[in-house]
């Protein structure tokens, strides 16, 4: 089975020193060099899609690669729902933090499949999502968005993401580039969470992925 991992220093929000300060791009690359690696030991294809420096730094750690070096990339799943769109539906996207103990076995017969799912949790210095939702809550998110509702306790890491068919992939990509381009446009511009640092994109996926599952009971 083939894995496509992805990586771009272009990406917005990794901005303000996540992966593109001193040696942080470096260090990240060198621990999808272990995930690239254990992945082939088990039998994968590695497919890369990435910029001009990551594709460099992983010569000869992936088989295959794409150049995204001029996509506009403005959070951080933004490359991942770009691949979901370029690869036909069936395609694993794996995150380059993900070290397999074993070769990765997917249910095909589930619509769609996650890394895990995760509580919510809102006494977390390390999750972002609260203070995502707060300001989701501000604009009257679920007034513009269909499917959101704020009252989840869960979300669904997407740090292993497949879709069964293309009308299931059609469903949630065009709702995700629907809700981006909302937050993009109407509430990004005032409150500038990005450059703080925050990962709005584990709302406008994560937590959004949870809501579109519960409401098409999928």
């Amino acid at each position: 089975m083939k894995l496509i991992f992805s990586f771009s220093t272009h990406i917005s929000d990794y901005g303000g020193g996540r992966y593109t300060v001193n040696d942080r791009t470096d260090h990240v690359l060198k621990l999808y060099k272990i995930s690239m690696e254990r992945a082939k030991k088990f039998g994968h294809e590695i497919k890369f899609y990435g910029c001009n420096y990551s594709i460099d730094f992983l010569k000869g750690f992936y088989d295959s690669f794409v150049n995204v070096e001029n996509i506009q990339l403005d959070i951080t799943d933004d490359l991942k729902i770009y691949i979901h769109t370029k690869e036909k539906a069936g395609a694993v996207t794996i995150d380059g933090d993900i070290i397999l103990d074993s070769k990765l076995k997917i249910n095909k017969s589930s619509d769609i499949v996650f890394d895990r799912e995760e509580k919510i949790k809102y006494d977390s210095r390390w999750q972002q999502i609260p203070i995502v939702l707060d300001t989701l809550k501000k604009y009257q998110v679920e007034k513009y968005i269909d499917y959101f509702s704020l009252n989840e306790d869960y979300f669904y890491n997407v740090g292993i993401l497949y879709f069964k068919n293309e009308t299931i992939k059609s469903i949630f990509i065009e709702k995700w580039y629907k809700f981006k381009k909302w937050y993009m446009t109407e509430i990004e511009p005032k409150e500038k969470l990005i450059p703080k640092g925050i990962i709005v994109s584990t709302a406008i996926t994560q937590y959004y992925f949870k809501n579109i599952c519960d409401k098409l009971k999928i």
